[in-house]
């Protein structure tokens, strides 16, 4: 079981990390409203047009597959060494939440890009939008956090629990 410390500091970690990264995404706002104005843009039409719909599509299979990243990472299942189930509940929790994170983040990059290239304020406002909403709808809970440390931690080569 996991010390109450070390899980409060564990905890806290994440929150401060989920809030710059909430905060990162302020930024492209403003970075692309403020900056994008005095960017010249050197991409033609045809080609803004195949960037947006392949940055659409890479941002919904990134939304889809964030979901299904964090469910493995908190599984715990492991293809390799024996010797990495070892990791405690809150190196696995921690690891899930900054890489649902990060996925979620790069839509945002992604709205900042387009802007920059086309102007389009819709690319940027939809795009960082359903980031934040992504980041939110993963942000760290205490309750998922019990939850996972009172789990036993499955042997993944004999498919039994781990003493």
């Amino acid at each position: 079981m996991i010390s109450d410390q070390k899980f409060d500091r564990g905890m806290l970690t994440l929150k401060v990390i989920w809030l710059a990264m909430l905060m990162s995404l302020v930024i492209y706002l403003f970075v692309g409203l403020y900056v994008g104005a005095n960017v010249q843009s050197s991409i033609n039409e045809d080609s803004l047009d195949i960037l947006r719909v392949i940055f659409y599509m890479l941002s919904f299979a990134i939304l889809m597959a964030t979901r299904v990243v964090r469910r493995l990472i908190l599984k715990g299942k492991r293809y390799y060494q024996a010797a990495t189930l070892q990791t405690s509940s809150l190196q696995r929790y921690l690891t899930a939440m900054i890489v649902a994170l990060t996925m979620s983040e790069t839509m945002g990059i992604f709205g900042l890009v387009l802007f920059l290239l086309g102007k389009n304020s819709i690319d940027l406002y939809l795009l960082v939008g359903v980031s934040a909403a992504a980041m939110i709808m993963y942000r760290p809970r205490k309750e998922e956090m019990i939850i996972l440390a009172q789990e036993k931690p499955e042997d993944s080569t004999a498919g039994g629990t781990v003493s």
